[in-house]
């Protein structure tokens, strides 16, 4: 049986990885050029960094209702500190497609939870002037041809190779060590070099869709086939 991602509100999850794309790039970790944005758009930026350097941390993605109840228990955990479901929920935008501001106290205590002082050091260090900018090798799924192949590796010894059909959506034809299996169905806007790959609606030998995650560990790799 797969396990999967809680699928409730994965919707924000794909909105956010449908923005990324749209840009044109994904910067690893938090890194992120600030160049032409305005205050309002920089603060959408630290959240979203925020929010990315959290789950990375505690190596899942954020999206049910499930997941906050447990992020809000694992950051009391070992902050001693109490940020509230529905505070975590509010700043991931799971009540809507809006967020709303978060309070510099609360930033504080996430930042802390990643391993910084406080939520000013938190934009200092990955924010400023003299972040690191590092762009991750990317491919973009809009793009695509449909009949594209693409193979797709992860460790310990994973393999798979999926067919596009058109509109980010993609047919798996050939699989290695994995629960998955050949004929499973599934959405993916953006495949980004060492980072999870995020499969939305997942239709596996005919189950209801799921959300579900390959490469949690030590991210995948790709190549695009040419014919």
């Amino acid at each position: 049986m797969l396990s999967k991602i809680p699928s409730t509100s994965v919707h924000f999850g794909l909105k956010m990885w449908k923005c990324l794309a749209e840009r044109g790039f994904y910067v690893n970790f938090v890194s992120k050029c600030f160049l032409d944005m305005n205050e309002e758009e920089k603060e959408l930026e630290k959240s979203v960094a925020l929010r990315l350097s959290i789950e990375r941390m505690v190596g899942k993605k954020i999206c049910s209702a499930q997941d906050f109840v447990w992020l809000s228990d694992e950051i009391e955990r070992k902050q001693h500190q109490r940020v509230g479901v529905n505070t975590l929920k509010r700043m991931w935008g799971y009540y809507s497609d809006e967020q709303t501001a978060t309070r510099t106290g609360t930033l504080d205590v996430l930042a802390n939870f990643v391993g910084f002082k406080d939520w000013q050091t938190f934009c200092k260090q990955d924010m400023g002037e003299n972040s690191n900018f590092v762009v991750s090798r990317h491919l973009e799924t809009k793009r695509l041809k449909e009949d594209l192949h693409i193979h797709i590796s992860w460790q310990p010894d994973r393999d798979c190779t999926v067919r596009h059909l058109g509109d980010s959506q993609f047919i798996i034809e050939e699989i290695v060590n994995s629960k998955l299996s050949v004929g499973d169905t599934f959405e993916c806007v953006l495949f980004i070099e060492g980072e999870p790959l995020y499969l939305n609606n997942l239709v596996h030998e005919g189950n209801p869709p799921v959300a579900y995650q390959i490469g949690s560990k030590s991210g995948v790799r790709f190549e695009v086939i040419e014919d």
